[in-house]
């Protein structure tokens, strides 16, 4: 349940936002690609198919997703492919139910909250602001147009604007708040001591027959690996812009194209008198105020000097002491009624009075400073850069997108994959499920080198995106099975198992003894007399605490609390073999502040807001007619 809550806390339009901008680009949107070839139908939600491409992608976001809890590459043996695509192909239908919902809510979005939402994605950003040609650009190599893309930004939004919706409607009372953080910060005071388990071990006592026995019975533990050679299809970024020739006149080209880019724009100085206009004034006092601006410009031609007016008169306080100077200026700056004054004007000239929301702006122009270029030559590195990065992005895109096509299509085989792409067919050294070399050092790749479409299918994978940068497409190319090893060959391991359990076992044995003891009233202190370990006395913990070994913490706030004084008690077995006795004797509640009040209310909120939409989806999938296609899956 905890993991549903925190897929659904992150919100289902931030998923999809990200598949639809991470690099390759084409995983979200190749709509040529995804809608040719076999259309294969994973699964059916009130007559809405569900494709198996759809459910593949969900597959790789959720296995991206999930490595990026582990610092982006997953540990050996944390995921299960099977419970992955299922629970993959649930989120997908639960996506699908949800869009029929706000579809049949009537929920809207505005096109200026759909902008919102362009102009923070940064991928099509451009010098830190979004950049409606890359934005273009990028649908365009993906052959996606704005109609559609926007549509699905939408879409998105109505469907987070759904969830939160029901996530916010959560209530939590002042009861489940304190009694939540009650037990959160409840502290409690314990004793224990560790019988040692390797105290044991000596009088453990092994012949050849529990040998064999015990490898007929765990015969499954004493095989060697499962193994596999991989054929593959690898584009590498560094390879793939080393191979990339960019000509002479291409570069100029770009220059051109780009030349605002590497033009520093006009400036003007100017410097300005303003006569401000109350907010309030009617149609006369404008006048007035208009004839006063006159009579100030009046006051220059006859001779006066600008500065000398603007320091009497104007009532800019920022600029009138210095004359009205303004500074340099660019297009935009003073808006466009000065702006369209200013850049017509000639150096030396002095306008008419100006009208603005502020009131009226007499200008004059001081100084001009033109526009000006940096030569193709200082700019080559960096023209030459951009450009290689845009050629190998729109490579790296069309590269992708044939070598996604080409797997899907030509599951049996790479030879498709390497004549549209041009890239070579390589392979790996044996490689197990927990490592190998090369591609094979990366869980991503061993996990699905054994997953059943890849192993027992003998299909071509996904897609796999490596740390480094790097795409393939793999395929086993040779399979040796897990055998047998011979029992004289782990013959020593076994011995070492048999040891660990028997004394495990007695470690258990002489603590249970002991704990009998001591529910019959005798002290920790006294029945752990002469034994090996140490006696920990009188600790204090909370939940969170580190200082003892967390099962010795579980089963302390497992106990009921100690009555009349008297501590109650309680043993489990330890990682290792160990066996803990533990006694309590005092169970302290904290009365919490007002800030742990209010976090521990905001927390309760989320947390029930999680579970309402989970109850919400349950229903939805209760009341719905959901056909699955087990043979495309």
């Amino acid at each position: 349940m905890l993991l549903k809550i925190r897929d659904k806390a992150s919100g289902w339009f931030a998923y999809a936002i990200i598949i639809m901008i991470a690099i390759p680009f084409a995983l979200w949107g190749v709509q040529e690609y995804f809608g040719g070839g076999a259309r294969l139908v994973a699964a059916e939600v009130n007559g809405v198919e569900i494709t198996t491409r759809d459910l593949q992608r969900e597959v790789q976001r959720q296995r991206d997703q999930m490595a990026q809890f582990f610092g982006g590459r997953l540990p050996d043996g944390v995921l299960d492919e099977d419970a992955l695509r299922e629970h993959a192909l649930q989120s997908v239908i639960r996506r699908e139910l949800v869009r029929q919902m706000v579809d049949e809510r009537g929920i809207s979005i505005s096109q200026q909250a759909v902008a919102r939402e362009l102009a923070g994605i940064e991928v099509f950003h451009e010098n830190g602001a979004f950049d409606p040609e890359r934005y273009q650009r990028l649908l365009d190599a993906q052959r996606i147009s704005r109609a559609a893309f926007e549509a699905d930004v939408a879409q998105g939004l109505r469907v987070e604007q759904f969830e939160a919706g029901v996530r916010n409607s959560a209530l939590v009372t002042d009861a489940e708040v304190r009694e939540y953080l009650r037990l959160s910060n409840q502290e409690r005071t314990l004793s224990y001591f560790v019988i040692p388990a390797e105290e044991y071990a000596r009088d453990v006592e092994i012949d050849d027959a529990q040998v064999q026995a015990y490898y007929a019975q765990h015969e499954e533990r004493f095989r060697t690996p499962e193994r596999v050679r991989l054929r593959y299809v690898e584009l590498d970024l560094d390879r793939l812009e080393s191979e990339l020739n960019v000509s002479e006149s291409e570069l100029r080209r770009q220059y051109r194209q780009q030349l605002d880019r590497y033009t520093s724009p006009e400036e003007r100085r100017a410097a300005h008198i303003l006569v401000r206009v109350p907010g309030d004034a009617d149609e006369a006092q404008v006048e007035a105020l208009r004839a006063k601006a006159r009579e100030l410009r009046a006051r220059i031609e006859a001779g006066e000097g600008f500065e000398t007016v603007a320091r009497e008169a104007s009532e800019d306080d920022f600029t009138a002491e210095e004359g009205g100077d303004l500074g340099y200026l660019q297009r935009g700056d003073l808006g466009s009624a000065l702006d369209g004054v200013l850049f017509t004007m000639d150096e030396g000239e002095i306008s008419q009075p100006v009208q603005t929301r502020e009131g009226f702006h007499i200008l004059r122009l001081t100084d001009i400073q033109p526009a000006e270029s940096e030569p193709f030559e200082v700019v080559r590195d960096e023209v030459e850069q951009e450009l290689r990065a845009r050629q190998v992005e729109s490579r790296q895109i069309e590269l992708i997108e044939q070598m996604i096509t080409q797997a899907y299509e030509n599951p049996r085989s790479l030879a498709a994959v390497a004549d549209a792409t041009g890239l070579e067919i390589r392979e790996t050294d044996w490689l197990t499920r927990e490592e190998g070399e090369g591609i094979g050092q990366y869980e991503p790749v061993r996990q699905a080198a054994f997953s059943a479409p890849v192993l027992q299918e003998e299909r071509n994978s996904d897609l796999l995106e490596l740390p480094d940068g790097r795409s393939l497409v793999i395929r086993v190319g040779e399979h040796a099975p897990s055998t047998p090893r011979p029992v004289e060959e782990v013959e020593d391991r076994i011995r070492e198992l048999i040891r660990a359990e028997e004394s495990s076992r007695l470690a258990r044995e002489a603590g249970e003894t002991l704990l009998q003891a001591l529910r019959e009233g005798e002290a920790l202190s006294q029945v752990t007399q002469g034994l090996p370990g140490e006696l920990e006395e009188n600790q204090t913990v909370t939940r969170e605490g580190a200082q003892v070994p967390g099962e010795i913490l579980d089963t302390a706030f497992s106990l009921s609390d100690p009555q009349e004084g008297e501590p109650t008690v309680g043993g489990v077995s330890l990682d290792g073999g160990d066996y803990a006795l533990v006694t309590l004797q005092a169970v302290t509640n904290v009365e919490p502040d007002q800030r742990e009040l209010e976090s521990a209310r905001s927390h309760l909120r989320g947390l029930y807001g999680a579970l309402d939409f989970e109850a919400v989806l349950e229903s939805l999938e209760a009341q719905a007619d959901i056909t699955i296609h087990q043979d495309n899956l």
